[in-house]
């Protein structure tokens, strides 16, 4: 993976907040996502259902709900993270380095492992595991799909990684963030993509 710090910037918005919110568009795009559920075997118990199971970011170091990420850029190539919770809050921030890059993690791709620097090692954020941002940041502004990456994380790289095999310990954790500047229509968009559903050129009349 060609990684660059400029990929990563910005407000990272989780997921789980689109499974849960009562707007009647995303609750609409749910909705067409679940008519079609049946007909894929890893959504047989409902779209909804998977991807709250496989998104879920809360661990067993922290038990909090994620709200999402705000990244700023550090020092050389380095991220400052600062990691919020659902109502907005801090949890902590920090300076990351890329530490290394995982041949084969989500998704049987490469995944960069960031560390932080000078964090306590008990700290449940201390380690990041992610995919690189897709598409890039920028694709929304030419009508692509907006920015959604997953990842991981830990006190320690070996809670995540196996450093025998160098697979993951839980390959069917898939917690995810969103781009947080991302408009309501680029969020159902973000549903109905990931079920295969037509993209809507403008938010439907309910």
């Amino acid at each position: 993976m060609e990684y660059h710090a400029s990929d990563w910037l910005g407000r990272w918005q989780n997921f789980e907040s689109y499974l849960t919110s009562t707007d009647p568009y995303l609750v609409k795009a749910w909705q067409d996502a679940e008519a079609l559920a049946g007909r894929l075997p890893m959504f047989q118990h409902g779209a909804k259902a998977f991807w709250t199971m496989a998104c879920v970011t809360t661990s067993p170091e922290n038990p909090q709900t994620l709200g999402g990420w705000k990244i700023t850029p550090a020092e050389g190539e380095k991220l400052c993270i600062e990691w919020l919770a659902a109502d907005g809050a801090s949890l902590g921030k920090a300076i990351y380095h890329l530490e290394t890059v995982l041949e084969k993690g989500l998704e049987g791709k490469e995944n960069a492992l960031f560390v932080a620097e000078d964090a306590d090692e008990s700290w449940p954020f201390r380690c990041l595991l992610a995919m690189e941002p897709m598409p890039p940041r920028t694709a929304r502004l030419s009508g692509g799909l907006l920015s959604h990456l997953h990842f991981q994380y830990a006190s320690s790289p070996e809670l995540l990684i196996d450093p025998e095999t160098q697979k993951l310990r839980n390959p069917m954790w898939y917690a995810t963030v969103c781009d947080g500047d991302g408009t309501l229509l680029e969020q159902c968009n973000i549903v109905r993509a990931l079920h295969r559903l037509p993209v809507w050129e403008n938010l439907p009349t309910l």
